[in-house]
């Protein structure tokens, strides 16, 4: 790394967050152990709409991420514990003057915890250069269940990602080894129209769900059908691991098809009410 590159990445912001959920017996709830941050990145006191499970926000004041900063969420959900997060927006990959933004998830999950994992989409202006990754680590008998949902451009405003670069890595692991793997790299406006890239849509998202069957595969297509969507979708079932795709030119359109997947994969895998945060609706 240059002199340049090395003063660059220094003025954006540092921002990391670390979290861990527990089960307490005695209030028979999930609760946020612990947490530490730095940086811009902070978390909401947790609520319980639902009885035991955790409701928690994450928060990025600034709003938006540019070149040089370099942002870390640490997530673990401990044996029993059940917790759910989402944001109350977007996260936005602002132009880059040249120096890349990134953005790394760590979510690590013990036996018999469930960690839903929902953050708002990521939308990359013209001209961002990010790289994102996200990692699931599930011990045995863990839980997980979640979406990510990316905009290249601004569509609502006609935007294209005509220039900028987006390197976006989605793992999830079982017992230490590499289970699943999606990858987007976009460096070119030819990829958007690409048949093996976005096919000229602006939005992909990737929802899983651990502890499926062929009987929640049919389900889930059994929705999407109802639904009649006009964009492509795809549902696969990896061991037990429900695989949703789908490529569209609006988050809400996107949320419309996987919300209620989720809803009912919540209820039949998870025995847990098909509820949808409040803060989705506003």
């Amino acid at each position: 790394m240059t002199a340049v590159q090395k003063q660059s990445v220094a003025s954006g912001w540092h921002g990391e967050i670390n979290i861990d959920f527990e089960y307490r017996k005695a209030v028979t709830k999930t609760v946020m152990a612990s947490v530490s941050h730095k940086g811009p990145l902070r978390a909401q006191r947790p609520f319980y709409p639902e009885g035991e499970v955790c409701h928690l926000y994450l928060l990025h004041p600034p709003g938006g991420v540019v070149g040089g900063d370099v942002l870390k969420i640490n997530m673990q959900s401990a044996k029993h514990a059940q917790a759910f997060v989402t944001t109350p927006g977007s996260t936005k990959f602002y132009r880059s003057a040249g120096s890349f933004a990134t953005l790394e998830q760590i979510l690590s999950i013990k036996k018999d915890g469930l960690l839903e994992w929902f953050p708002q989409e990521n939308i990359f202006f013209p001209g961002a250069k990010t790289k994102l990754k996200t990692e699931i680590h599930l011990q045995a008998g863990a839980n997980f269940s979640g979406w990510e949902i990316n905009c290249l451009g601004r569509p609502v405003n006609n935007e294209k990602f005509t220039h900028g670069e987006v390197d976006a890595g989605f793992y999830l692991y079982r017992e230490g080894e590499i289970f699943f793997v999606d990858r987007l790299r976009v460096n070119t406006e030819k990829q958007l129209s690409a048949s093996a890239g976005l096919r000229g849509y602006a939005m992909n998202a990737i929802f899983i769900c651990t502890g499926c069957k062929e009987a929640e595969v049919e389900a889930a297509r059994g929705i999407v059908n109802q639904l009649a969507v006009d964009f492509p979708v795809g549902i696969t079932l990896l061991d037990d691991v429900l695989v949703l795709r789908a490529l569209a030119n609006q988050s809400e359109k996107l949320q419309a098809v996987i919300i209620p997947v989720w809803q009912a994969l919540r209820q039949s895998v998870f025995n847990l009410p098909p509820m949808q945060p409040r803060i989705w609706s506003t």
